[in-house]
């Protein structure tokens, strides 16, 4: 009962919320336009190849790598025939490709502190779950307990 609460709430926000509204339908119209740009490009390329951004006629690829930019440069006049057959793009008048920045590593050496939690608040944490009437929540609350009282011992 509480899920479809919490379903109707989320659907009201969206709806409601101009802000929200906004960037749902942004977010609607470039899966549309990625995948008409990707039925435009050959299988091995477009899986490299993102719609970045297509106001105003301009429309700016993003890719990861030289090499498949290159290509898009390449083939961007037949890219640009074949996206302007499409109501999407109907006034598409420019693409510009630029190589997008690549994803930061993480050390997985890294490890980072935490102080303990207390003894007292693990055992408020599994009197709080004694509470509940939410079985689920109730466990994975003494989960939380467990782990923290294990945390940090090997």
């Amino acid at each position: 009962m509480a899920q479809d609460t919490n379903i109707k709430n989320i659907r009201d926000l969206m709806l409601c919320n101009k802000e929200v509204k906004s960037l749902t339908e942004n977010s609607i119209q470039l899966v549309e336009l990625n995948h008409i740009l990707a039925s435009a490009l050959p299988a091995k390329l477009a899986q490299f190849c993102r719609v970045a951004n297509y106001r105003n006629g301009a429309l700016i690829l993003e890719t990861s790598s030289g090499s498949s930019a290159t290509q898009l440069k390449f083939m961007q006049p037949k890219i640009h025939a074949l996206l302007k057959k499409s109501s999407k793009f109907r006034a598409l008048q420019s693409i510009s490709i630029r190589i997008a920045a690549p994803q930061q590593k993480l050390d997985r050496h890294y490890k980072r502190s935490a102080s303990p939690v207390s003894e007292h608040n693990q055992t408020l944490i599994r009197q709080t779950a004694d509470t509940l009437n939410d079985g689920d929540l109730a466990s994975s609350m003494r989960k939380l307990a467990d782990t923290l009282e294990n945390y940090g011992k090997k």
